[in-house]
Order: structure tokens, then sequence, then C-alpha cells
């Protein structure tokens, strides 16, 4: 996947002609309707398939899709939880202050103090945000991914300055 950015999921098949209900991984639930060539994944990562989006229409807070050659729910499920994926050429420009979240993966989280506080390994979707799950160590914490705490992301040095809050990470 190093080369390709994940814009979705398919979660479940909607309807019976064959489409299919996807969970946007993107702020721009349009943005399906912009694409045709795609490559699905498998949960797993191992098995991959070319697709091609026939349509696209939002749907609450979902994305219904249509893909070229699944005409039945049955064929959609057997998809379930693959991802939707695209070139990592093809992906839209970044405004300043927004960042893939997988450019946040392998950051090194730094304190004022120029102390290394730990390294980003996941970043997961919470209730509240986003939650970068950090590894220093044998140990694991989470950080909420809010600029008061994250307070300057270098991609090229691979480090975020951060301002923990107290005990955040014990």
């Amino acid at each position: 996947m190093a080369d390709r950015i994940a814009v979705g999921i398919i979660r479940k098949p909607h309807g019976i002609r064959g489409e299919a209900s996807v969970e946007p991984w993107t702020d721009d639930a349009e943005r399906f309707s912009e694409l045709t060539s795609v490559t699905l994944v498998a949960p797993d990562n191992a098995t991959t398939r070319e697709g091609t989006i026939e349509h696209a229409r939002p749907h609450g807070d979902r994305v219904l899709v249509k893909l070229d050659g699944l005409d039945t729910p049955e064929a959609v499920d057997l998809l379930r939880n693959w991802t939707i994926e695209i070139p990592e050429s093809e992906a839209k420009a970044l405004e300043e202050n927004e960042y893939f979240l997988h450019d946040l993966i392998g950051l090194t989280l730094i304190d004022a103090e120029g102390r290394e506080r730990g390294k980003v390994v996941d970043v997961l979707e919470g209730g509240g945000g986003l939650l970068l799950d950090v590894q220093r160590g044998t140990h694991r914490f989470d950080v909420p991914f809010a600029e008061e705490i994250c307070t300057k992301i270098d991609l090229e040095a691979k480090t975020m300055l951060v301002k923990l809050p107290e005990g955040l990470d014990e």
C-alpha cells in the first residue's frame, strides 16, 4: 500500500442492484464521483483487485458506490471491509496544516525541552476526534490530535512537537 491511499471502506451491500455502502475516509464524499479506476484491497492486505466506479452518490454519512461487475448484494458482500484505494499521485492537494493520516505514522513526538516522548504507531478515529497511538519502549498511550497538544509537525524531519498534558504518557 506504499503508493496508494485508502479513500473509504466497503461496509455492506445496499439495495438489490449491487451498490456498496462505503464509509468515506475523505472529508469530501463527492470525491467518489470523481474517481473511476480504483484498487480494492482485502482486510489482510494480501489480495487486491482492480475496480471501476460506475457511479457514486452520498447517502447520509456514507456513499453508495456502484462498481462495474458487482451486480448483486451477494457480490458486494464478498468485499465487505475491503478498502477502496487510489494511487497516491491522484490524491487531492492538502491545505496548510492538513495531513494524510498515514503521514503521521512514524513521527517522533518531541516535547518543548527536546525530549523524545514516543513514536506514532497508528492513528485512530474516536468519538471525540483523532487519537495518535504512541509507543515509547513497551508502553503505549493515546494522544489527542489537537492543535493545542500537537503544536508543530515536520514531515521531512519525521517529528511532531507536542505539549502533552501532565500524566498523559504514564
